[in-house]
């Protein structure tokens, strides 16, 4: 796995190495400092020059004497190729370094790519794998915390679903729209304001029809245990109170309620945060659903994702994958396609 911060920290640290503030003493063939190409990678235009204590970052193409290597000689020196190129000014000069050089230059850095590798590529790449697993194991870590939170209220003897759902049904129409949801939030104690709302919409309207089923409201509520669904399924709705009131429970229950509301809008808004901070991660989108589906299928299942987790060394109990499994399985289908994935990862404005 990639570690951020340590990209960062090289990413800083190349910057200032480059900076023009930064003066090295000149400690090598080089009449100027190491932080700028030595006279032959003027022509040539290669790396800058490594044969400098300051900086054993690249190798020069024309000078491969590294102090900190034995065995190592120079090959041809900066002033010898200065003599050539004004012997010789309308040719320019091909670099010395062998295969057997590059051999032994990577037995000597583990960090060695080939030429034509493009570093900017796989930076870009990497960063974003980056932001994605750290946004996978968001979502695990919230959904746990949500599915704990279910538990705790699936456990109150005198919770039923459908009472639950009358509390915010204004006109017995069966679902729930935005107003239904915030009416109920309020007669509850929670006062979300618009952005809030959208962002509780864009959750859990599966059917994207500015609509919250019933089915919908129990998956909100209830856990997704099994044991936990047939309890709460086979409680009949209590008769001692007037239905679409939050008295009918105890306040105990409405109290656990409230928090498990609280948590559901707080979790939405920490998500799309970071969503905004991806960038040009929906770019690369399509790169990353291929990491996880390693089939080329069109789709990933479960045990799909949970290889893709134990190879980015991302912890996980068996539950937290299933939950985030379900949360992307949008369509409940028990597939996850590109379209899932990517409306998981747009931003809510």
């Amino acid at each position: 796995m990639y570690d951020l911060k340590e990209v960062n920290r090289i990413s800083k640290n190349l910057s200032l190495r480059l900076s023009p503030e930064r003066k090295y003493k000149p400690n090598c063939c080089c009449s100027t400092c190491c932080c700028h190409p030595c006279k032959c990678c003027l022509i040539c235009h290669c790396l800058p020059c490594r044969c400098c204590h300051d900086c054993h970052l690249y190798p020069c193409c024309c000078y491969h004497y590294v102090p900190r290597f034995k065995n190592y000689s120079p090959i041809k020196t900066c002033n010898d190729f200065e003599d050539d190129i004004i012997k010789k000014p309308n040719e320019i000069p091909k670099p010395l370094r062998t295969s057997s050089q590059d051999n032994r230059y990577k037995n000597h850095n583990s960090d060695y790519k080939p030429r034509n590798f493009d570093i900017k590529v796989y930076n870009t790449n990497a960063y974003e794998q980056v932001q994605f697993n750290e946004f996978l194991k968001k979502l695990m870590e919230v959904e746990s915390k949500i599915e704990n939170a279910k538990i705790a209220l699936a456990l109150q003897t005198d919770f039923n679903c459908e009472d639950a759902f009358r509390i915010f049904e204004l006109n017995d129409r069966g679902y729930l729209e935005k107003e239904d949801i915030k009416y109920g939030l309020s007669t509850i104690g929670i006062n979300p304001n618009d952005h809030e709302l959208r962002l509780f919409m864009n959750r859990f309207d599966l059917q994207k029809q500015d609509a919250i089923n019933y089915a919908d409201f129990f998956d909100i509520l209830v856990p997704f245990e099994k044991e936990y669904r047939t309890m709460v399924e086979n409680r009949p709705p209590n008769s001692c109170c007037p239905s679409g009131s939050p008295d009918i429970f105890s306040y105990g229950t409405v109290f656990i309620i409230k928090d498990l509301f609280n948590l559901l809008i707080n979790a939405e808004k920490q998500i799309n945060e970071m969503r905004r901070g991806f960038g040009t991660l929906r770019l690369k989108l399509r790169h990353l659903f291929g990491l996880v589906d390693e089939d080329k299928k069109g789709y990933f299942l479960n045990e799909d994702l949970v290889n893709y987790l134990k190879r980015e060394n991302i912890f996980s109990k068996g539950k937290d994958a299933d939950l985030l499994y379900i949360r992307l399985d949008k369509n409940r289908n028990g597939k996850i396609d590109f379209s899932e994935l990517e409306d998981e990862v747009k931003t809510v404005y």
